[in-house]
C-alpha cells in the first residue's frame, strides 16, 4: 500500500486489540541510595543514630550491605538536606541539638504538628485507628518497662501514623524533616538525667480520645501537651 494510503487509514487504539490496559504499572524497587536514605531518616526519627555520631560511607556500607557509592548518595542527601552536618574531616555527623536550636524548632513543630492533628482527626479510617490504638499499646508498655529505644521507635511510628491521615504531603514532609532534626536527642529522655514521669502515653490516649469523639480542637491541644511535656524533659539536658 503507497505511504500516502497509510497515512489516511484511522489510527486504533495501541491497547484495543491486546488489551495493554489490563498490564497495570511495573513496580520498579527505590534505587539503593534512596532506600539507604530512607533507612537513615528511620534512625534518626527513632533516635537510633545518637547527637555527635559520626557516619562514614564504609561503616555506612557495611552495616545495611550495599556498596560505597548508593551509601554516599544517602549520605550526600541528608547533608543536603541539612539533616546531618560535615565535621572539620569531611565526614557526615549527627548535629548536636543546643537549646536554642530546640527552642526554635520546638515553636515551629507546635503549630505544624497541632494543625496536621486537628485536619487528620475527621479523616482517620477505622483500620488506621486500629493500627493507633495498637501502637498506644506498645508504646506504653515499652515506657512502663523503661525501653527507651523501644518506647521511642513507637512514639515515632505513632506520631506518623497519625499526621498522615492529614492528606497533606507538603506538610507532612515537613514535619518529618523537623523530626529528624530532634529525634537523636530524645534518646537523652531515657539516660537517667530526665526528671519526672514520661506521661507521652497518657497524651497519646487523649489523642485517641479526640479522633474519636471528632474533637479537632482536643486532638491539637493533647498534641501541644505532649510536646510541652516533652520540651520540659529534654530541653535541661541540652547543650546551653
Amino acid at each position: 500500500m503507497p505511504a500516502a494510503a497509510l497515512a489516511r487509514l484511522p489510527l486504533e487504539p495501541a491497547t484495543s486489540a491486546i488489551g495493554l490496559v489490563d498490564l497495570g504499572t511495573i513496580d520498579r524497587p527505590a534505587p539503593l541510595g534512596a532506600q539507604a536514605s530512607e533507612m537513615l531518616r528511620s534512625a534518626l526519627r527513632r533516635g537510633t543514630l545518637r547527637p555527635g555520631q559520626r557516619l562514614t560511607t564504609r561503616d555506612v556500607a557495611a552495616t545495611l550491605s550495599i556498596s560505597p557509592t548508593p551509601a554516599r548518595e544517602a549520605i550526600t542527601r541528608l547533608v543536603a538536606e541539612g539533616v546531618l552536618e560535615l565535621g572539620a574531616d569531611r565526614t557526615a555527623v549527627v548535629p548536636v541539638l543546643t537549646r536554642a536550636r530546640y527552642e526554635e524548632l520546638f515553636l515551629i513543630r507546635s503549630e505544624l504538628e497541632a494543625l496536621a492533628g486537628r485536619l487528620a482527626c475527621g479523616r482517620v479510617e477505622p483500620d488506621r485507628l486500629a493500627r493507633l490504638e495498637s501502637i498506644y499499646r506498645t508504646h506504653a508498655a515499652a515506657v512502663e518497662a523503661g525501653d527507651g529505644s523501644g518506647a521511642l521507635a513507637a512514639n515515632a511510628t505513632f506520631h506518623n501514623a497519625l499526621y498522615e491521615a492529614c492528606g497533606l504531603p507538603t506538610l507532612i514532609q515537613m514535619i518529618d524533616s523537623l523530626w529528624l532534626q530532634v529525634g537523636p536527642s530524645l534518646t537523652l529522655l531515657f539516660s537517667g538525667g530526665a526528671q519526672g514521669p514520661w506521661i507521652g502515653a497518657t497524651t497519646h490516649r487523649a489523642m485517641i480520645r479526640a479522633i474519636r469523639t471528632g474533637d479537632a480542637e482536643a486532638m491539637g491541644a493533647a498534641i501541644r501537651q505532649d510536646l510541652n511535656e516533652g520540651r520540659g524533659r529534654l530541653l535541661p539536658l541540652l547543650p546551653a
